[in-house]
């Protein structure tokens, strides 16, 4: 029976590592995308929505993988993240509606 959990725990540790990996040559690539348009001079009116969501895309990896929020024991920080995504939405939002109204 420990042979079985010391060979789970191996396979667990290396499927971490593939996570991390993946994620840290992504988080790379995103911002060589991202680079690339500021240094080409490509129109702003592409560039900063562009850039915008790919580091919306990064922060996302981030926070997926090294934060571990797609672990299931990790149910209240997940909660508490996603509510102060909702509460920074809806403040956003009422900033707008006083700017604009």
């Amino acid at each position: 029976m420990p042979e079985e959990l010391q060979t789970g725990e191996v396979r667990n540790v290396r499927r971490e590592t593939k996570y991390h990996l993946v994620t840290f040559f992504a988080s790379i690539v995103l911002t060589f995308l991202a680079f690339y348009p500021v240094a080409y001079g490509v129109n702003p009116r592409f560039t900063i929505p562009f850039i915008v969501v790919l580091g919306a895309a990064q922060a996302a990896f981030q926070l997926y993988i090294w934060m571990h929020l797609r672990d299931k024991e990790h149910h209240f920080p997940t909660i508490f993240f996603y509510m102060a995504i909702l509460i920074a939405f809806i403040t956003i939002l009422a900033f707008l509606f006083m700017i604009w109204w």
